[in-house]
């Protein structure tokens, strides 16, 4: 069952921030919100809240007559203050009424939400909610800075994983016939489900002897490794792919300009280094020029920007050189592709009309 959480704070935008910031955990606890310690009361006497967060300076009412009168009628819940013009004085009266916490404004909203979760996992049994909302190691870091001793079930569609907590220490772990640490990773790679923290008097071997911290670091790092190999196949997969249509294209641009084009290169806007080149004569210095071009094109595209121009850079702008040359640079989204073309041996025509939208339509 889910826990119930009151927020009290006379400054409206920033509880209902607060509110939106906690719905992503509403599998764990409701979040309700009121303005004045009047309001607050109301609502306590109707809900049974398992928490009330109170800011302590608010017109008519402090948070401290909330702190009062809920130790007064026996309030069963905790509470935390919070306040931006603490004293010393004030603070040992929080903590002399049962205050769990001093919340100093402003905070950071993760580390806010982080002691929320950290106070209701205190309840060793019963809490439950989805790893889609909540990280799964962020639940194994709040356990093992409690240093609880407890079970973390994981139900992932029609499998269960188990893994076992001795005073904040991963002792034990199930998934899938796998134990100790192999099935601890499946499980934290996976982080999805919905976990629930349990009390268990099962009898296990203790198959994971590393500490806790160690652990997961392992963990982290197997983790990471195996993204970044994904990673690297997969842009393998697709710079292999941007290969093979830059080569087409430079066949049809060779095939309608045929002698006209004397040089050309592809290259990436990231680092203006050449992917793909065609220059048979050897005229050109291709690294050279696709890195200089790079710079050319991003001074034009800020200088239209700087200047306030209504228009930006659409599919290409030319350069006329001597001697009949053009130097013709195409965008391509994250590419650049630039052409030497001799216009003595073909019109600007062609090339406009004819072989760049040939080409170009490879890249639709």
């Amino acid at each position: 069952m889910a826990k119930r959480l009151l927020l009290v704070d006379d400054e409206k935008f920033f509880l209902e921030g607060l509110k939106d910031g906690l719905s992503d955990y509403k599998d764990v606890f409701t979040t309700d919100t009121c303005f004045s310690v009047n309001e607050a009361i109301k609502l306590n006497k109707k809900n049974e809240y398992d928490l009330i967060v109170t800011d302590i300076r608010m017109p008519k009412r402090s948070g401290l007559e909330l702190f009062d009168y809920l130790r007064e009628h026996d309030f069963k819940g905790g509470i935390l203050a919070m306040t931006a013009y603490g004293t010393e004085k004030v603070f040992e009266k929080i903590k002399r009424l049962g205050g769990l916490d001093i919340i100093l404004k402003p905070f950071d909203f993760t580390w806010f939400k982080d002691r929320i979760l950290d106070i209701f996992s205190k309840e060793e049994e019963g809490v439950s909610g989805t790893i889609d909302s909540i990280n799964l190691t962020s639940i194994l870091q709040m356990i093992n800075l409690e240093k609880k001793s407890l079970v973390v079930r994981i139900e992932i569609e029609n499998s269960e994983g188990f893994l076992y907590f001795s005073q904040g220490e991963m002792v034990h772990a199930e998934y899938k016939g796998l134990e100790g640490e192999e099935a601890t990773l499946h499980l934290v790679k996976l982080n999805k489900g919905r976990f629930s923290l349990l009390k268990s008097d099962k009898k296990f071997s203790h198959t994971i002897n590393t500490p806790f911290l160690a652990l997961m670091i392992n963990i982290m790092k197997v983790i990471d490794e195996s993204s970044r190999d994904q990673n690297i196949s997969d842009l393998k997969k697709d710079t292999d792919q941007d290969i093979d249509t830059f080569n087409k294209a430079i066949d049809i641009i060779k095939k309608n300009l045929g002698d006209a084009l004397i040089s050309c290169s592809i290259w990436a806007n990231e680092d203006g280094k050449p992917i793909v080149m065609y220059d048979p004569h050897k005229s050109v210095d291709s690294a050279a020029a696709t890195s200089l071009f790079n710079q050319v094109s991003k001074f034009i595209k800020k200088s239209l920007k700087g200047a306030n121009f209504p228009v930006e850079l659409n599919r290409y702008y030319i350069m006329d050189l001597t001697d009949n040359k053009i130097a013709l640079a195409v965008q391509l989204g994250d590419f650049q592709w630039g052409m030497l073309i001799d216009t003595s041996r073909t019109s600007l025509g062609v090339v406009l009309n004819i072989a760049l939208p040939e080409a170009m339509a490879l890249f639709q």
